[in-house]
């Protein structure tokens, strides 16, 4: 990094319920081989010692800013935190994850070489009680200068992109006047279109620089409810805003479309929910051709489309037996 400025980057962490991950957070953060931040602990209203251990991070680096305000929820404390960054850059990082002491670096370089709006980061799912797979490697490796429709493809075919909100560099510029859905799960959906769709250039590394902890009470790893349908209301939001927008990847916004139905449809396990669950097995039926025979599409998706001719208890089935998580 010698050789390129180092602007100011501003790191922010929403903070709830994470006393006993948040040093681990935190700690990688401020040990970065890329110096010049501005770390934003957010604690969202929580119960815990979450706000104290916050404080303490302020009183012995001054690069630490601290909000304290009532829970209002992630997208709430990131957007409460956006207005207030003065860095260059803006990166989110959630609380029970961590980096690697590259990962700053990385993004920055990659942006730089690529004069990019956006540096995208990979990353390892991580378990609990289980050892990493990855190891930081020092240089940047395999990165590319995408356009924004090239970068929605791989998005949408989740080939290398993904829709989270962390694990990505953002120009302060690019992403000030955008706000996440308060009171939505799923809320990095809309906001990491909106943000692709307006970049001229966008980075995506291959170095894996991301640790996402899969804890057991996570959102994607807890039982179905109802709320789980903002993530299928987002992606045909987005499914539709692709037609409009990028035409030519329509097809592959029907995949990313039908491999969410999928997903939050096999959650379901009670009959209460039967309606929701017909409504999306209806989806399921209404894409699957599409979907079958697009040759860019997903293996995983593809096969999937092709059991659902089966029948909803087959694949089911299939879905039970591949979607073991850790």
């Amino acid at each position: 990094m010698k050789e390129l400025e180092q602007p100011l980057i501003s790191i922010i962490v929403p903070v709830y319920k994470v006393e006993k991950y948040l040093k681990r957070c935190v700690d990688s953060i401020l040990t970065q081989t890329y110096q010049n931040m501005e770390v934003i602990l957010v604690d969202d209203g929580s119960p815990d010692n979450c706000g104290a251990i916050c404080d303490r991070y302020k009183e012995t680096d001054n690069r630490v800013v601290v909000i304290h305000k009532k829970n209002g929820g992630l997208s709430d404390a990131r957007n409460a935190a956006i207005p207030l960054a003065k860095g260059e850059y803006i990166s989110f990082i959630d609380s029970d994850d961590w980096i690697s002491s590259y990962y700053v670096e990385h993004l920055y370089e990659a942006v730089a070489k690529c004069d990019a709006d956006i540096g995208i980061s990979w990353f390892e799912n991580v378990f609990e009680e289980k050892a990493l797979q990855s190891k930081p490697e020092e240089p940047l490796s395999n990165y590319e200068c995408l356009t924004a429709e090239e970068c929605l493809k791989k998005l949408l075919y989740q080939n290398g992109v993904e829709v989270c909100a962390w694990g990505k560099l953002y120009k302060t510029s690019l992403i000030k006047h955008l706000r996440y859905p308060v009171g939505k799960l799923y809320e990095d959906i809309p906001v990491t279109y909106e943000a692709v769709k307006r970049s001229k250039k966008i980075a995506v590394i291959g170095n894996v620089d991301y640790y996402y902890f899969q804890r057991t009470d996570s959102i994607q790893n807890i039982a179905f409810n109802v709320r789980k349908m903002d993530g299928i209301e987002h992606c045909y939001n987005m499914m539709k805003a692709v037609e409009t927008d990028f035409p030519v990847l329509k097809n592959a916004a029907e995949c990313r479309y039908f491999s969410t139905v999928c997903n939050i449809l096999f959650q379901i396990k009670d009959d209460k929910h039967e309606s929701m669950r017909q409504a999306l097995w209806n989806e399921v039926l209404k894409y699957r051709k599409d979907v079958l025979f697009n040759a860019e599409a997903r293996k995983k998706a593809r096969i999937a489309a092709a059991i659902s001719y089966m029948g909803y208890k087959t694949l089911a089935f299939a879905y039970k037996k591949t979607q073991w998580r850790g």
